[in-house]
């Protein structure tokens, strides 16, 4: 979207301030954009640190569309930014227009003979290292014109927001409105290194692993737990331990390779290491899971009447290098 576009109004009878004058007015859609990203996230700094501005930039720019338009758009205190009945209103016309101009942009985009334009894509710190950077170049090589803005991070990210075009999401499949290609189920092993495994022993069954050093990945959610589950025998849920937690996947996936214990990691991250045997796969009868519910890799995108032709050739590409079932899957 251009950074600076001006649209012209007519400005109804302010009944706020009692203004009976009709008069011509001009909006900035640059204060429109502040004004829509400042409601969602609930703060200036949030907005400043993604634009590049300052916050007091932000406060100014939606101040001067507040008089713009006469009105009062947001309730403000320490804590948080709320939007005013107009500016509820305001907010939902804005969206309305953001979403109508980027439609006709990616329309006349795809009128090129070849994709262009900026696809901002946000992805998991460690899959998007293992799964996503290595094919960049031969992304870039593929479509010259397009340019990729990444943003790797394990925090929930909010696609609605309109500050991302593709979103690599790992969880459960959720009705969220959103509009994606599924790229395969996540499944989950044991392993540990054959040098751990001759000091310590092989675990026969579930409860053997609370006599193991485990190393435990511990996210927002808290410390990861464990749940067997084989057929015909009720569900086992462990809370294992050991002397390593961390949040970082690779931390704990490099301790294991040099023999500090037991781990549980997704087939996308340790599926190499099963197959060149530097780890070994343990209580393969079971099913090992994180959680209960099915867990899904997806490429998602946000509700749209139109996806443009630079997000779907993004799309295809690496859904043709994942491939089907993907890669890295261990039962492949």
């Amino acid at each position: 979207m251009p950074r600076l576009l001006f649209i012209k109004v007519k400005k109804k009878q302010n009944t706020y301030a009692n203004y009976a004058q009709v008069k011509n007015m001009y909006i900035n859609t640059r204060a429109m954009q502040l004004f829509v990203a400042a409601v969602k996230s609930g703060n200036y700094s949030e907005v400043a640190r993604r634009e590049g501005l300052s916050p007091s930039s932000v406060s100014r720019s939606i101040q001067q569309l507040e008089e713009t338009l006469g009105l009062q758009l947001l309730y403000r205190n320490t804590r948080a930014l709320i939007p005013t009945e107009a500016g509820r209103i305001y907010l939902d016309t804005f969206t309305q227009v953001f979403d109508i101009l980027n439609e006709t942009i990616s329309r006349l985009s795809d009128s090129q003979d070849e994709p262009a334009g900026i696809v901002r894509i946000n992805a998991p710190v460690v899959f998007g290292q293992k799964h996503i950077a290595p094919w960049l170049a031969e992304l870039s090589n593929r479509f010259p014109l397009i340019k990729i803005e990444l943003t790797q991070t394990d925090d929930f990210i909010d696609p609605m927001d309109g500050a991302v075009d593709l979103l690599f999401r790992i969880g459960p499949l959720l009705d969220s409105g959103l509009h994606g290609r599924i790229i395969g189920q996540t499944n989950f092993f044991l392993a540990a290194s054959k040098d751990y495994l001759a000091r310590n022993g092989i675990p026969d069954k579930p409860e053997d692993l609370l006599t193991h050093n485990c190393l435990v990945y511990r996210g927002v959610l808290g410390a990861q737990r464990s749940y067997f589950t084989q057929p015909g025998s009720d569900l086992q849920i462990l809370t294992l331990s050991g002397s390593l937690v961390s949040n970082n996947a690779e931390t704990l996936l490099s301790a294991a390779l040099n023999g500090a214990g037991i781990v549980m990691m997704p087939d996308w991250l340790i599926g190499e290491k099963l197959l060149s045997a530097d780890l070994i796969r343990l209580l393969p009868e079971y099913r090992i899971s994180p959680r209960t519910d099915e867990l899904y890799i997806a490429m998602l995108y946000p509700h749209s009447r139109y996806i443009s032709q630079s997000i779907r050739s993004v799309i295809d590409f690496y859904a043709e290098k994942f491939g089907s079932p993907p890669y890295w899957d261990f039962n492949n």
